[in-house]
């Protein structure tokens, strides 16, 4: 059965924190909400890239340095595990 396709982002996100938690990586309440941005962008766009923290709702919240002190080096691999895991 199809399911739209923002649904199954939704699944692979909320799958994709729960492996995170049982590998022993935890987010932030700000790192949450940011993911969570994140996850709406790939559900419309496919996928999110750091060109993209220039327009809303990223820009409204800081845009790419605000991502950037969230999730320090550490945001290109979120990135691309990101866009990996939901757009697949």
């Amino acid at each position: 059965m199809l399911k739209p396709f923002d649904e199954s982002v939704t699944e692979r996100f909320n799958e994709w924190l729960m492996n995170k938690a049982v590998a022993g990586t935890l987010f932030t309440r700000a790192q949450l909400a940011w993911l969570n941005f994140m996850l709406d962008h790939i559900a419309t766009s496919l996928t999110v890239e750091p060109d993209d923290f220039e327009y809303a709702p990223f820009s409204q919240r800081g845009g790419l340095g605000k991502a950037h002190q969230l999730f320090g080096t550490r945001l290109p691999d979120r990135l691309d595990e990101i866009n990996t895991t939901l757009a697949a």
